[in-house]
């Protein structure tokens, strides 16, 4: 008994994530609050009014960032194009930002007035609960002036559900399969970089789809198999001596 409970301990253990490994997984069907948005045309809206019309693809920068944002956003907007089926919702997390000052950084990575794309600030009371709900972690530096913060590309369905959660440049490489998943389109899971767990049975290409076989379906094939074949071996050496006592 004690000898299972051990064996479980331990397949426990190996399979669960590391310290800092990320676990996206717990932002699965977490609904998101209801936001007002000032959108950088003029227009007054709200997040789960655009989700009313379809499906979102929503990610947060600032304006004012001088690191990350512009390149993860050329990146985005390089991969996405047009969207077909859905729409791209970038709000500002910074509540310093201002909607010319958005639309001027929309305008410097090529999506100001590219369709399908909307961009906006959320009402300050509402940022917060946004942050939270999203699991976006910032933090000021006064040195620099702007904020350190997540890269987060976060797929809605139209509840408001998060039905993916990508952190990081990972974003720009599952991208395809986030949009699939956006529009509707079943999507097998795969592991995150870093992330691999040792047992698992199948693995799937994020591109493509493809589903291949892992290492882990020999665990539960072989030894069945092995004990077939060696419940075969016995039984003929069984049957050839009961013959030859019989003769």
């Amino acid at each position: 008994m004690r000898t299972g409970a051990g064996i479980v301990v331990l397949l426990v253990a190996w399979t669960a994530p590391l310290p800092g490994q990320l676990n996206e997984g717990r932002y699965y069907l977490r609904t998101l609050p209801a936001v007002r948005i000032h959108g950088i045309d003029g227009e007054q809206s709200s997040l789960h009014q655009l989700l009313e019309e379809s499906p979102v693809l929503l990610t947060l920068v600032s304006a004012r960032c001088t690191g990350l944002c512009s390149p993860y956003m050329h990146s985005l907007v390089e991969a996405i194009g047009i969207p077909r089926g859905f729409r791209v919702v970038v709000l500002s997390f910074d509540p310093r930002d201002r909607v010319e000052e958005l639309r001027s950084f929309a305008r410097r990575v090529g999506a100001e007035a590219l369709q399908g794309w909307w961009w906006g600030i959320p009402k300050r009371e509402d940022l917060p609960a946004l942050l939270e709900a999203l699991g976006y972690r910032l933090r000021f530096s006064p040195e620099r002036g702007e904020f350190d913060h997540t890269l987060a590309l976060a797929v809605l369905d139209q509840r408001g559900n998060i039905l993916r959660r990508i952190e990081g440049w990972q974003a720009v490489r599952y991208l395809r399969s986030a949009v699939r998943e956006a529009q509707g389109e079943f999507v097998l899971s795969y592991p995150l970089p870093g992330y691999d767990v040792a047992l698992r049975c199948f693995e799937v290409d994020k591109d493509s789809g493809t589903v291949r076989l892992s290492w882990g379906m020999g665990l539960l094939v072989v030894p069945p198999a092995l004990s077939l074949l060696l419940g075969g071996v016995l039984h003929g050496l069984c049957a050839r001596a009961r013959k030859r006592r019989a003769t």
